[in-house]
């Protein structure tokens, strides 16, 4: 039981943190830090008994260098949405933000399969990203780093359903990190950095 206390207030610390952390979206085009979306964890005890815990999953993005001229950096990340087919709904220059809040999308992203962008869980030994209909939320932007040119940081959020089952709920799939690092290499491969 006390473990659980531990793991209870720790997680409380790290969502009060991530809460303090975050920017106000208040300006046009202002990118969060961070996504949180609830969760809820179930731990089995012995003799059966099961305890729900409420967590928040925080998402903070990924983060890659890029050591070229903010001009061409900006050109080239939105060169890359192009070539891996992602449509653009949102483009800030003045942020160097660029985003589709609501990609739908199925199988792959580019020549990358969504079984490694994903993990919405698996169904008889088979990953559910390769298979259910997603819904994705992925932006990206620069920001200048403190030490040389700029960081890019891209995140994404998404859920997954089957679209065998209209009945079924959605569940959430976390990024397994592989477009995030394909962007930042395309990025830094078309700028020569």
């Amino acid at each position: 039981m006390t473990r659980i206390l531990v793991r209870c207030a720790t997680a409380a610390l790290m969502l009060s943190t991530a809460c303090a952390s975050a920017k106000s979206g208040a300006e046009a085009g202002a990118v969060s830090d961070v996504t949180m979306t609830p969760a809820t964890q179930r731990v089995v005890m012995a003799g059966g008994n099961t305890v729900n815990f409420n967590t928040t999953n925080v998402n903070a993005g990924n983060s890659s260098l890029v050591l070229a001229p903010l001009d061409s950096a900006w050109a080239a990340l939105r060169a890359v949405y192009s070539e891996l087919g992602i449509p653009v709904t949102t483009l800030v220059d003045a942020s160097h933000l660029i985003a589709n809040e609501s990609f739908k999308t199925r199988r792959r992203i580019g020549k990358l399969p969504m079984q490694n962008i994903l993990d919405c869980g698996n169904q008889q030994g088979m990953p559910n990203a390769e298979t259910y209909d997603v819904m994705m939320s992925i932006s990206s932007y620069l920001v200048k780093n403190p030490t040389a040119g700029f960081n890019l940081v891209t995140r994404i959020d998404a859920t997954g359903k089957s679209p065998n089952f209209s009945r079924e709920a959605t569940v959430n799939c976390p990024s397994q990190g592989a477009l995030e690092k394909l962007i930042g290499e395309m990025v830094r491969k078309k700028t020569g950095s």
